[in-house]
């Protein structure tokens, strides 16, 4: 068995699962620079935190550089946090899962970042690895081949979104079927599970999956 972390990164909380915010996650946890001051305030211990921490007064520096194992400081700009604690993560463990909270939700260049981060080449070893999990929406990610997808509690409704050219894109057994669609990145969105388990399929490209539910008015 792998490695399985949870990570925070730096999205409002107003779009956090409530879980999360009552502090009833178990299992490890990693974080993006203030995301750590967030997770120690409730009571979570992360074990890597990364940044260049420029978010944190000096004596917030101080207490989570002494609470947290691990702290690997951003040098440049080339990369963003998020894509940091990913490579950090990935190198320094046997990785099986990654939830990642606090990627969606404020400002629309990080959603982007957050989602797209995952055509990069290097992250082709996580693409299968990784979920994205906010209030209302959890994301997959998926290469080209034959897939079964099972639905998440409370979530309504089912999307398609090829992030690259795809081809072949075939959604077998949803609500809505499609059949053999070729095309440049697209979103195939308010579709639905016909009962807990479906089936889609494509031959090249990248597809990320996404399951949500009406946010709360």
């Amino acid at each position: 068995m792998g490695d399985t972390f949870q990570v925070l990164v730096g999205g409002p909380e107003a779009d956090w699962p409530a879980q999360l915010k009552q502090g009833q996650l178990s299992g490890r946890w990693a974080a993006a620079d203030c995301g750590a001051l967030r997770l120690l305030a409730l009571g979570y211990q992360p074990e890597l935190v990364v940044g260049d921490f420029d978010s944190m007064s000096k004596a917030e520096q101080a207490d989570v550089f002494q609470q947290v194992a691990h702290v690997v400081t951003k040098t440049d700009q080339n990369q963003t946090d998020t894509e940091l604690l990913l490579t950090t993560l990935e190198q320094m463990y046997d990785i099986e899962q990654i939830d990642i909270y606090g990627a969606t939700g404020g400002r629309i260049d990080q959603i982007f970042s957050n989602i797209w981060i995952f055509t990069n080449p290097k992250f082709q070893s996580l693409l299968s690895k990784v979920r994205v999990v906010d209030r209302y929406n959890e994301i997959t990610f998926y290469e080209a081949g034959q897939h079964t997808i099972n639905k998440s509690p409370q979530m309504k409704y089912l999307g398609f979104m090829p992030l690259t050219p795809v081809t072949h894109l075939t959604l077998i057994d949803e609500k809505y079927p499609l059949q053999q669609w070729s095309g440049n990145p697209y979103s195939w969105s308010s579709n639905e599970f016909v009962g807990d388990t479906n089936h889609f399929s494509f031959e090249s490209g990248i597809v990320a999956v996404i399951q949500s539910r009406d946010a709360e008015i």
